[in-house]
């Protein structure tokens, strides 16, 4: 299998403009200037290029400013919901019942002590109502349901960060929460006589029955739903109706047909420089948005999803997702320096031939992203767990891809792009911890250490090891902070225990596993300064 690298050379000739030129006559692969001036290296052959912001039908027009849009979608992405078809949650009149005599502002409290004992993973923020990622909709019934700020935005060192995965994020314990609620008020509901009663008891159960059906799909023989981790493929199988009746999971046969491909959330703030979109970058398409709002949210009707991803909401969510989401600085997130000396060893190392550069870019000593080529990186080279990879098999693609919204390159003959794992531009990759999509390595400096001397488990916490840059390993938990005054609710810390294959890989010599101490620190120090290009206007406040 061809293997396509940016080596450090080719990012002085793709600055010049000279490289197009120099991949000779009859190259599929072609250099275009991406947000920033990035260099981004494109294979002519793939249906869909990296977006930009004239993709957007409002901005093209002159209706909207990309800034306009991107300040919209922000709304929609920590408050809003555009779902459609049937959606489900907790039915709005249960949770206020449960919840609603706190004043919003005297909820938060509430729901730190309910954290310790749910783990639902969400963040409170200020006096809002509820925790970020929960979202009341009025139609086509009044719910509180999930939005896709609650897996895609994470909270480091206090600092809550669109697009960056969250850490905490917990499906099966907002899953197992949701039951307990609605199958308590179910009793309480069946003792009222009036038709509020009456209409309220009807909603709780066809949500309730909504709920496990999906639990049964979602989790079934999956080994791996701890914090921070979903079955991603699991929803696109139940989002292609593939996978619709829980019976089809209840063989060994069926397990190993709809595979869980347990995963992280994949950092979002890449994705104006990539088109091969998801951790195995099997999918080539333009708004990575619209991909779980086909069927998921409730989607059945094709036209009704085109018109639907016509709206102004959705365009402002669109541009907020690629183009508005952050590459924050080091120092601006864990307010320490960075040794320049040891940085600028690194910077060296980095860009060394066949090494880190080849896969995810090229920087500048400064560490800001100059040149990227979107790539896949085979399974035998890269050698991580293999059923994320696995769980993407050519009939689920061919269900999404068959609209003509989505392409799957393998699917149209191109070999190179066979399953395997796409590597991304280091967009401030000190956020992304813990490390690989199986999220089964506590930090960079592990990651840099040959797979066998990895260890097979961390701690969690709400603070960092700023000096690894990630979490804690070791038999002990760590101490938390010293602050004044102290955390309120106190840091979370939890241990985490990993098996051979979600440590493994990402290992060997291209890798920088071979490197010694003082070269692994000094590459380190150079990874901290990594980040990409912005093209977004300042944060507004925002209002729930």
């Amino acid at each position: 299998m061809r293997h396509h690298r940016l080596g450090h050379g080719m990012l002085v000739a793709g600055l010049v403009g000279v490289a197009s030129a120099a991949l000779g006559a009859g190259s599929p692969w072609r250099d275009s200037r991406g947000p920033g001036g990035v260099v981004l290296r494109l294979d002519e052959r793939l249906k869909f290029p990296v977006p930009r912001p004239e993709d957007l039908p409002l901005v093209s027009s002159g209706e909207a400013t990309l800034p306009q849009l991107i300040s919209e979608g922000e709304q929609v992405w920590y408050f809003g919901a555009p779902l459609e078809g049937e959606p489900f949650g907790v039915p709005a009149g249960v949770f206020d019942v449960a919840f609603g005599a706190a004043p919003p502002g005297g909820r938060r409290p509430f729901f730190d002590v309910l954290q310790g004992f749910t783990r639902i993973g969400l963040s409170m923020q200020g006096d809002e109502a509820l925790p970020r990622g929960f979202v009341r909709v009025a139609s086509p019934e009044p719910l509180i349901t999930q939005n896709c700020s609650a897996c895609h935005s994470g909270v480091v060192e206090g600092q809550l960060i669109p697009g960056v995965g969250n850490k905490w994020y917990n499906q099966r314990a907002i899953i197992d929460g949701a039951r307990a609620l609605m199958t308590a008020a179910i009793p309480l509901l069946q003792a009222r006589p009036d038709p509020e009663g009456r209409r309220l008891l009807a909603q709780t159960r066809n949500q309730l029955a909504k709920l496990e059906r999906y639990d049964a799909l979602y989790s079934a023989g999956c080994k791996d739903l701890a914090p921070g981790m979903i079955t991603a493929a699991r929803i696109w199988q139940i989002s292609s109706r593939l996978l619709h009746d829980p019976a089809q999971l209840s063989t060994r046969k069926g397990q190993q047909k709809f595979e869980c491909g347990a995963t992280k959330p994949p950092p979002l703030n890449t994705l104006k420089f990539r088109n091969l979109l998801f951790w195995y970058g099997s999918v080539n398409s333009l708004w990575v948005a619209h991909w779980p709002m086909f069927d998921f949210f409730g989607f059945d009707n094709y036209a009704r999803w085109e018109q639907k991803i016509q709206t102004r909401e959705v365009q402002a969510l669109d541009a907020f997702v690629v183009f508005g989401t952050q590459s924050p600085s080091w120092e601006s997130v864990m307010k320490t320096q960075i040794h320049t000396r040891e940085a600028q060893a690194g910077y060296q190392l980095f860009h060394t031939e066949n090494g880190c550069a080849s896969c995810h870019g090229t920087y500048g000593k400064d560490g800001m992203l100059k040149a990227f080529q979107p790539s896949i990186t085979p399974l035998a080279v890269i050698g991580t767990d293999e059923e994320r990879a696995r769980a993407a098999f050519d009939g689920l693609m061919q269900e999404f891809a068959q609209y003509g919204w989505a392409s799957v390159p393998r699917l149209n003959g191109l070999k190179e792009y066979a399953p395997g794992y796409a590597p991304m531009p280091l967009c401030s990759t000190f956020l992304n911890f813990p490390y690989l999509h199986t999220a089964g390595v506590a930090n960079l400096d592990e990651l840099l250490l040959p797979q066998e001397q990895r260890a097979r488990g961390y701690w969690m916490a709400d603070f960092t090891d700023k000096e690894r840059v990630g979490y804690w390993t070791g038999a002990v938990p760590p101490p938390p902070p010293r602050t004044v005054p102290p955390m309120v609710p106190p840091p979370r810390v939890e241990r985490r225990q990993f098996s051979e294959e979600r440590v493994n890989g990402h290992s060997g010599a291209r890798f920088g596993t071979t490197l010694n101490g003082t070269q692994r620190r000094q590459l380190i120090e150079y990874l901290k300064t990594l980040r990409c290009p912005e093209e977004r206007a300042p944060s507004v406040a925002m209002q729930p």
